[in-house]
């Protein structure tokens, strides 16, 4: 797949012969070094960023969970404190290399699976990006293989995940499944707004929400809802799941933590920052659907039924 689509796109004239040899000023030979000096003296630098450094890493621990679960439920199982170490090992070590970039358990087990991938892809994927790291190649390949050449494979892996997602989970769970979504939709939709206005020179502050609203592009809904994802949308599927299988003094728990992570501005924010106004709606609002949950179990605990129940215990 990969082969004909770069084959098409150089027979119809789409890549450009240019950007090889612009990309060859990339060559050359770049082991890693140790900068130890240069981590603890960006140290009071990096502090500003710590805020929204730790949801970004509460959201990659996540992500390594469910892409652990998702190889789990395609049949290969692994140890989540290995897997967990691995990664939080790796990290600090390409940390002290110079790499910013935080390493996390790749999505789409089962549709590399599907596909006949093992152990030997997975070695020969870890050489290729150590060779391509350390001859500077990641230009060169670019400009011979176009993108939309590896599109297809990725949309692939996507439609096998999201079947495994809704064939894995059973039939009175799978709404919880949609409305973890709408976080996400959310997210993606105000990715897009965001660039488009930078395109054109501009954003959404400077334009202004009540105009983009009267265009039908509700912004501030997108900023409020689309921020914190990874987080946010595994508090609506825990409240969605304890609701769905009445749990509810879960799913208060679960409202109480959207709460906790509203006030820090860590979901619903595109900033992090304590009690910030526009999200105290949001800290209000959780705290709502948690009371909601917790009168709900005091109801049950007064029906005949429970009654009965505990009455039976105590005999």
């Amino acid at each position: 797949m990969l082969a004909t689509g770069t084959a098409l796109a150089w027979i119809f004239g789409l890549q450009d012969p240019a950007a090889i040899a612009a990309s060859m000023q990339s060559f050359g030979f770049n082991p890693p070094t140790v900068h130890i000096d240069s981590l603890i003296q960006g140290i009071p630098h990096a502090l500003p960023y710590l805020a929204s450094a730790v949801p970004l890493g509460l959201a990659n621990y996540i992500f390594d969970l469910e892409n652990i679960e998702s190889a789990h439920a395609a049949g290969d199982e692994y140890n989540t404190r290995k897997v967990m170490l691995a990664n939080g090992i790796s990290s600090i070590i390409g940390c002290f290399c110079g790499n910013p970039y935080p390493v996390t358990v790749y999505v789409g087990h089962a549709g590399w699976k599907s596909l006949g991938a093992g152990i030997g892809y997975t070695v020969a994927t870890g050489l290729s990006m150590l060779i391509i790291s350390l001859f500077g190649l990641g230009a060169f390949l670019l400009a011979v293989i176009p993108v939309a050449a590896i599109v297809p494979i990725l949309v692939y892996i996507g439609i096998v995940t999201a079947n495994q997602v809704v064939r894995e989970t059973p039939k009175l769970e799978v709404p919880v499944i949609f409305v973890c979504l709408f976080p996400w939709i959310a997210n993606w939709a105000l990715t897009l707004a965001n660039n488009v206005l930078s395109a054109a020179g501009t954003t959404g502050q400077k334009v202004g929400a009540a105009v983009l609203a009267n265009k039908g592009v509700y912004y501030n809904g997108l900023v409020h809802l689309g921020n914190g994802a990874p987080l946010s949308s595994m508090v609506w599927g825990c409240i969605a799941i304890f609701a769905i299988t009445n749990k509810p003094l879960r799913a208060a728990i679960a409202g109480a933590t959207g709460s906790i992570l509203s006030l820090f501005g860590i979901i619903h924010a595109p900033t992090v920052g304590f009690a910030q106004a526009p999200s105290m709606q949001f800290v209000y609002a959780y705290l709502m659907v948690a009371a909601i949950f917790v009168g709900k179990h005091m109801l049950d605990q007064r029906s005949p039924q429970a009654q009965l129940q505990q009455t039976d215990a105590k005999a």
